[in-house]
C-alpha cells in the first residue's frame, strides 16, 4: 500500500534514498550509483529547510549529490507518496533481502552472497545457517564473520523498538503546542519516562489539568500528527502518531495535579515504594491525592495539589524526576540527603564539538557564535583525527590551517574563546592517531574508539586504559561506544575503566548525542562514587546540536551528578590548570 505524501519529511525521504542505495547494491548494479543516493541522503538530513521548499523554488539540484535521477525520486515522493525507481527496485530484489540488512554487519554484498548460495531471506534462516556453520562455507565469509553475524542477530533481537528521547520530545512538543492553541485548560506537562529523561521512550504520557475534559480530548484526537485513534474516553485518550509512536493523554482536576504528576511520572518501582511508605503512615497514595486509609473515596486528601507537599507529608524531600527509579533516591530523600544535581545553567562551555573541517555541518564561526550566545565562555573544537578517513580527519597541514582560522575567530569573539582540540582516534592496536609532538599542540585532547568494536573484553579494556595513561589525553569520549537502538556497547570492563580514570585523572565524558547518552546513567553513578571527574558534552556537528548539552546534563543528573563533579562547570583557567599535562 503506497504511503501518502504527508509521510515524507526530509528524514523520511533520506531513508528512502538510503534504501534505494541498498537495493541497487543488492541487485548488483553500479556501486557508484548506490553511493550517490546515500550521499544525497546525508546531504538532505543536513538541510535546515523542508525539501518541499526546494522543490517549489526549483532548486533541488542545488543540494549536493542531487542530480536528475535523485531529483525525480524526491519530487515523486513529495507529490505522489511513491517513487517509480524505488518501486521498480523493490520488485526486482527478492523479498526479505532488505530484512537481512537490518542485522548489523550484514551489508548488501554479504546479503547478496548469502541469498545467491543459500536462498536465505529471513533472520531466522540466517541464524540457523550461522549456527550450523554453513555461512563460513560461502565465498569471502570466514568463521569470524559467521560468529559476528550471530552476535549481531542477538543484538538486533534485544532492541526495544523504543524512540530516541529527541524524537519523543519533538512529538510531545508538537502535541503540547497544538493543544495550547486548540483548547483551554489550567496546566499541561509531559509525564512518564519522558519527564524522567530516560534514554529511550516507549509511549509518551501527557497530563492536563482541567474541569472540562471533553474539548481537550476532541482537540487531541484531531491533531494533525495523529494517524490512528486507539481510545477516546472521558479522562483518557490514546493515539498513534507518525512512525508508530503512541501518546496517552490524561485529564485530571487541578486539585489533583501534584498527585497525578507523581503517579504518571513513575517509575513503577518508585511509586510502589512511595505507596509502601504511605501505608506505614496509615495513608493511601493514588493519582488523585494522599488520603487517610478508608477516606480515599469520600474524604478530603491530606495533600494533592503539588508534588512537594505530598513528599513533605511522607517525610521526604521533593525528588527530581530524573532520580525516580528506586535506585536509592527514596532513602536519601527520607534522610534529607539528596544531592544538588547539576543543571544546564551550571555549564560554562562545551568541550566536544565539530565543524565543517571534518564531518560537521557548520563553519567554526557559526558554531562559536551559537556557543557564545548560549552563555558559554568557551568551546573546544575537537574535529576528528586523520585516521578516521570517512570523517575527513585532519592531517598536519589542515590542523595548522584550522588553527589559523580559530585564531581569527577568537580575535573577533573575544573574550569568548575557541580551544584548539582534537577527538583523536584510539586505534585497534591501542596507539593514538597522532604522535606526541602533535598532540602537545592541542589545548584539549579527547580520545575515542571508532573502529574494531568487536575486540575481546580484555583487549578493548587495555586499549582504552592505555589511552587514559597517556599524559596528553584529557578525556575519553563516549566510553562504551553504544548507539541506542542501533549498536550495543562494545565489550569492555567499565569498572576497570572507571578505576583507571580516577588513577590517571582522565575525565569521562557524558555525551549528549541522543544516540549515545554515553556514559549511561548507571556508569555515571559508579564513576561518581569512586571519585572520577566527568565532562558533559554535546558532541555537536551543527549549531542546533549544541542544544544536546541538555540531554547530557539530564543523563548526568540521572546518575546523581553534582556541579562539583563536572569539569566544564568551572572557568577556563581552572580547567586548563587542572589538566594532567599542567602538572608535568
Amino acid at each position: 500500500m503506497p504511503r501518502t505524501p504527508l509521510s515524507y519529511d526530509n528524514a523520511g525521504i533520506a531513508s528512502v534514498l538510503d534504501e534505494i542505495g541498498d537495493l541497487l547494491e543488492l541487485k548488483g548494479e553500479n556501486v557508484f550509483r548506490a553511493v550517490t543516493y546515500r550521499a544525497a541522503a546525508r546531504a538532505i538530513r543536513d538541510l535546515r529547510s523542508p525539501l518541499k521548499d526546494y522543490m517549489e523554488a526549483g532548486t533541488l539540484e542545488s543540494i549536493p549529490k542531487v542530480g536528475k535521477s535523485v531529483k525525480d525520486v524526491i519530487e515523486q515522493l513529495l507529490t505522489t507518496g511513491t517513487a517509480t525507481r524505488h518501486e521498480e527496485l523493490r520488485a526486482a530484489v527478492p523479498d526479505g533481502l532488505l530484512t537481512l540488512l537490518r542485522v548489523p554487519g550484514v551489508g548488501p554484498s554479504t546479503a547478496r552472497t548469502i541469498y545467491d548460495h543459500l536462498k536465505i531471506t529471513t533472520i531466522d534462516e540466517l541464524e540457523e545457517a550461522a549456527k550450523s556453520g554453513r555461512l563460513r562455507q560461502l565465498p569471502k565469509i570466514q568463521a569470524k564473520t559467521e560468529e559476528n553475524i550471530l552476535k549481531s542477530i542477538a543484538s538486533f533481537r534485544s532492541r526495544t523498538g523504543r524512540s530516541l528521547i529527541v524524537d519523543a520530545q519533538a512529538a510531545a512538543n508538537a502535541i503540547l503546542e497544538w493543544l495550547q492553541n486548540e483548547a483551554t485548560f489550567d496546566r499541561i506537562t509531559v509525564a512518564g519516562s519522558l519527564r524522567r529523561w530516560r534514554e529511550t521512550i516507549g509511549d509518551i504520557d501527557v497530563l492536563v489539568a482541567s474541569a472540562d475534559a471533553a474539548p481537550i480530548m476532541a482537540a487531541f484526537t484531531r491533531a494533525p500528527t495523529v494517524e490512528r485513534v486507539l481510545a477516546n474516553g472521558e479522562t483518557k485518550s490514546s493515539v498513534v502518531i507518525d512512525r508508530g509512536l503512541q501518546i496517552d493523554l490524561r485529564v485530571v482536576p487541578l486539585a489533583s495535579w501534584g498527585a497525578a504528576q507523581m503517579y504518571f511520572t513513575g517509575s513503577k518501582e518508585h511509586n510502589v515504594r512511595l505507596r509502601g511508605i504511605a501505608l506505614r503512615k496509615k495513608l493511601l497514595l493514588n493519582e488523585y491525592g494522599l488520603y487517610r486509609v478508608g477516606e480515599e473515596k469520600t474524604g478530603t486528601p491530606v495533600a494533592s495539589r503539588t508534588e512537594e507537599e505530598i513528599y513533605a507529608v511522607l517525610g521526604m524531600e521533593w525528588i527530581p524526576p530524573e532520580l525516580r527509579e528506586d535506585h536509592g533516591e527514596i532513602d536519601a530523600a527520607v534522610a534529607h540527603k539528596l544531592p544538588a544535581l547539576v543543571e544546564v545553567a551550571d555549564i560554562t562551555g562545551d568541550l566536544h564539538t565539530h565543524s565543517n573541517w571534518t564531518d560537521g555541518r557548520d563553519p567554526i564561526i557559526d558554531m562559536a557564535r551559537r556557543a557564545r550566545d548560549k552563555g558559554y565562555a568557551y568551546m573546544a573544537l575537537t574535529d576528528h583525527s586523520v585516521g578516521l578517513g570517512m570523517t575527513q580527519g585532519l592531517n598536519v597541514e589542515r590542523i595548522a590551517a584550522r588553527s589559523a582560522e580559530i585564531a581569527k575567530v577568537n580575535r573577533e569573539l573575544a573574550p569568548f574563546r575557541v580551544l584548539i582540540g582534537t577527538e583523536v582516534d584510539i586505534r585497534a592496536n591501542g596507539n593514538l592517531d597522532y604522535p606526541d609532538e602533535l598532540l602537545a599542540q592541542f589545548d584539549i585532547v579527547t580520545a575515542s574508539v571508532h573502529s574494531a568494536f568487536s575486540q575481546p573484553r580484555a583487549q578493548m579494556t587495555r586499549r582504552i586504559i592505555g589511552a587514559m595513561e597517556h599524559p596528553l589525553v584529557d578525556a575519553i569520549s563516549h566510553p562504551t561506544g553504544r548507539l541506542l537502538e542501533k549498536r550495543d556497547p562494545y565489550d569492555v570492563d567499565m569498572t576497570a575503566l572507571i578505576d583507571a580514570a580516577v588513577r590517571t585523572r582522565t575525565r569521562l565524558e557524558v555525551n549528549g548525542g541522543p544516540e549515545r547518552l554515553d556514559l549511561p546513567d548507571i556508569c555515571v553513578h559508579e564513576a561518581l562514587e569512586k571519585g572520577a571527574e566527568l565532562v558533559i558534552s554535546s558532541d555537536a556537528h551543527r549549531v542546533e546540536e549544541l542544544e544536546w548539552m541538555a540531554l547530557g546534563v539530564a543523563t548526568a543528573r540521572r546518575g546523581w551528578t553534582t556541579k562539583k563533579s563536572v569539569a566544564n562547570t568551572r572557568s577556563l583557567d581552572e580547567i586548563m590548570g587542572s589538566r594532567k599535562r599542567a602538572e608535568r
